[in-house]
């Protein structure tokens, strides 16, 4: 027994020593100046002995060809054993690698599926994962956590959950947790799959055994009841695996002492950064870090991974362990950041046969294939393509959408209208024998896609109706709010025309048969939705014309197209326009003062950046009720975007940002409505409605004679004291 830090098997030459690193920094002056960069590590034929145990199943079929219980036996295993405890050093005509603990058990003993050779095989050598596994080392050397922006398909899932076996395998008590913002990502549809893999694998090719209990997904400690002096007793490692999601919490789980947690799919984790901040307490004692935070992901949802891009592009403040990278850029800048691997690292078919990348020959045929996409796919499908497969850094990022919108409470809401949680009719809209705009059945279905693409050629789409109009609502119900369309049929525009119908809150007042009187409000809502455009404009607008009238509702109409303000004017319907005198949020801001068409509003300069969607923002994030305990625990709270049941407007609030050029023609239709409404009602206060159901209501048959006054006394008078009707000129409005 020694005082050393770490003692490591070491090859050269085919001679197995050991080398011994007395203190913590010794082994990090050792380690560090061996991390370069894949393409620079220069393996050669000594990556035939990185992984000469899985060679070897591959010929045999078995990894020990000693008797079980025999004293080689015994030795074979125990020197396995303390290879991917401690790593292993690897020299060779004045090169040196060192092997990390679980990256050497992951190439020797731990197959996965190869999707390059269509079957389970062990992991073949390549300088990337080499690369990350020394990173994560140096991070966790340093008392750091790890921050790793990587490229798809380089088996990082296999890499972290051979990470998280190799310590449950080996070490006594580790707290090992994997989380992710969905669960689909870590259950046995997910990372979860391959730890069940590798714990038969072992449980039945190795002499390392370890039973589970509780052994079910998401949940593992290494350990079995036996029978001691004839007592039951659990033996074993006593380590465990937990798997936790954070779509509904973002703390959920991060309590308690934790040795690794392995944030799984970190480029779609909206909340990865308040996770992290609740769990660095459980990862240390004191100023002491007893942890590692591991946060590992491809840019997914382009709205979803601003967590991941802070703490790549800024390590320190993060507490990631940063390294020096000339792939900040295109321009070879060179800077600190986390972990960034890139599409030009280990990409098939430009490595070399002992696994070392060509990132020369990568990127030259990466240049090629991005010209092509460049010329034939659209600006939003190339950005969104090149973001997947990036080069640099600023590649990755560069075309993020950073959502302006509470995400937490987008993926809320779309949850529940995917659950179903909102009833809806798909309807057509037509004028009867009497002109009067009436509902029928229809078979078409909403547009479902954004941004809309030139090979959609029908775009009539059809009308999503949340609740059918009140025919005895009062005028000032219903507000409509229309984005229009300049043209009909068109192959230079995916504009679509947009309306909204919406329901105020309307303040009830209920008289009950016995008389007691009830007070309430029922909510606001949208209830109403179309988007969409016929090749014949008149169609557009006689549609929107009709589902205006339908709820007799006052329309609020952008004006920067005003074809469809003419059509109302022209049809003698401009009684349900809003006036532009009387869209008061243009006031308050002092917009549209040169503006002089008589209704509607115009979009002009940030009007709708800059004041409208924060009217949209603070509707969603408003409070409307708040359900509590007795003890005053709050149980749910029932926020404002439950008020939109549209999974459209939900779809292009989630990918809504600055400097993407796609149009969000519901979110104007969306943002202006809630403006005005929210106004209005501040000025107007809410509509009331009377409910009489008690019996003191005036029957006409029984109380009419009752009556002091007669009802009928004055009808036909005029104002004169004798009853008598003053004389009109039939010429008295003629000007």
């Amino acid at each position: 027994m020694t005082n050393n830090f770490i003692e490591v098997s070491t090859w050269e030459a085919g001679v197995w020593t050991i080398t011994e690193f007395a203190t913590r920094q010794d082994f990090i002056d050792f380690v560090k100046p061996l991390f370069k960069e894949p393409g620079k590590y220069m393996f050669d034929d000594t990556t035939i002995i990185f992984n000469a145990e899985a060679r070897n199943y591959n010929n045999k079929s078995f990894f020990c060809p000693f008797i079980e219980g025999s004293l080689d036996f015994r030795r074979y295993w125990d020197d396995q054993k303390r290879k991917c405890r401690t790593g292993v050093i690897f020299k060779n005509e004045g090169k040196t690698w060192y092997l990390t603990r679980e990256y050497y058990m992951w190439i020797n003993f731990l197959p996965i599926n190869d999707k390059m050779a269509r079957k389970f095989a062990f992991p073949q050598v390549w300088d990337t994962q080499y690369h990350l596994a020394l990173y994560e080392l140096l991070a966790e050397l340093h008392y750091l956590h790890a921050g790793v922006l990587k490229k798809r398909q380089i088996a990082s899932s296999y890499f972290h959950a051979a990470k998280l076996i190799n310590q449950l395998w080996f070490e006594e008590t580790p707290i090992l947790k994997m989380g992710s913002s969905l669960k689909d990502k870590i259950n046995e549809k997910g990372t979860w799959k391959f730890l069940d893999e590798y714990r038969s694998f072992l449980n039945s090719k190795t002499a390392w055994y370890r039973p589970m209990n509780p052994g079910k997904i998401m949940m593992w400690q290494q350990q079995i009841e036996e029978t001691v002096n004839g007592r039951p007793e659990m033996i074993g490692g006593k380590g465990t695996i937990q798997g936790v999601t954070f779509d509904k919490d973002a703390s959920a789980g991060v309590g308690g002492a934790c040795t690794y947690f392995f944030y799984e799919e970190a480029g779609i984790a909206p909340t990865m950064d308040i996770t992290m901040e609740f769990l660095l307490p459980a990862l240390q004692m004191g100023e002491i870090t007893t942890g590692t935070f591991i946060a590992a992901g491809s840019v997914g949802e382009l709205d979803k991974c601003k967590p991941l891009e802070r703490i790549i592009k800024y390590p320190e403040v993060n507490s990631i362990y940063a390294v020096e990278s000339n792939l900040l850029d295109d321009k070879g800048t060179i800077g600190m950041s986390g972990l960034f691997i890139p599409e030009q690292w280990s990409m098939p078919p430009h490595i070399d046969i002992y696994g070392n990348s060509l990132p020369e020959e990568a990127l030259k045929a990466l240049d090629e294939q991005f010209a092509i996409w460049k010329k034939d796919l659209t600006p939003e499908q190339y950005q969104y393509r090149i973001s997947q497969r990036p080069r640099n850094i600023a590649e990755a990022f560069a075309f993020r959408k950073i959502s302006k919108f509470p995400t937490h409470l987008l993926a809320a809401q779309r949850r529940r209208i995917e659950d179903k949680d909102y009833a809806y009719e798909l309807i057509d809209i037509q004028r009867n024998a009497e002109g009067i705009a009436e509902i029928k059945a229809t078979n078409k279905i909403p547009i479902t896609e954004w941004p809309i693409t030139k090979k959609t050629e029908d775009k009539t789409g059809c009308i999503v109706m949340y609740e059918r109009p009140d025919p005895k609502a009062q005028w000032g119900t219903y507000y409509a709010s229309v984005d229009p369309v300049a043209e009909g049929k068109t192959t230079t525009s995916e504009s679509l025309c947009s309306i909204y119908v919406y329901k105020n809150p309307v303040e009830v007042t209920r008289i009950e048969k016995t008389g007691v009187v009830q007070t309430y409000i029922e909510r606001d809502k949208i209830v109403l939705a179309w988007c969409g455009r016929y090749d014949d404009i008149v169609k557009t607008h006689e549609r929107l014309s009709m589902i205006i009238e339908l709820y007799n509702a006052w329309a609020i109409v952008e004006n920067n197209i005003s074809l469809f303000i003419g059509y109302m004017i022209g049809k003698k319907r401009q009684r349900y326009l809003v006036p532009k005198d009387q869209i008061v949020f243009l006031k308050d801001i002092g917009s549209n003062q040169n503006v002089y068409q008589a209704y509607g509003w115009r979009n002009t300069g940030t009007l709708f950046k800059a004041h409208l969607l924060s009217y949209l923002i603070e509707f969603l994030k408003e409070e409307l009720d708040t359900e509590t305990k007795e003890d005053g625990t709050i149980v749910k709270i029932t926020y404002g975007i439950e008020r939109i049941p549209d999974i459209m407007a939900i779809v292009e609030m989630e990918g809504y940002g600055d400097g993407l050029n796609v149009n969000v023609d519901r979110l104007v239709a969306l943002a202006a409505l809630v403006a005005f409404a929210k106004v209005q009602q501040a000025n107007r206060g809410y509509r009331k409605r009377t409910e009489d159901e008690s019996d003191k209501k005036l029957q006409k048959s029984d109380n009419l004679f009752k009556l002091k006054v007669r009802p009928y006394k004055h009808i036909g008078m005029g104002n004169s004291s004798l009853g008598q009707r003053p004389l009109r000129s039939g010429f008295k409005n003629l000007r």
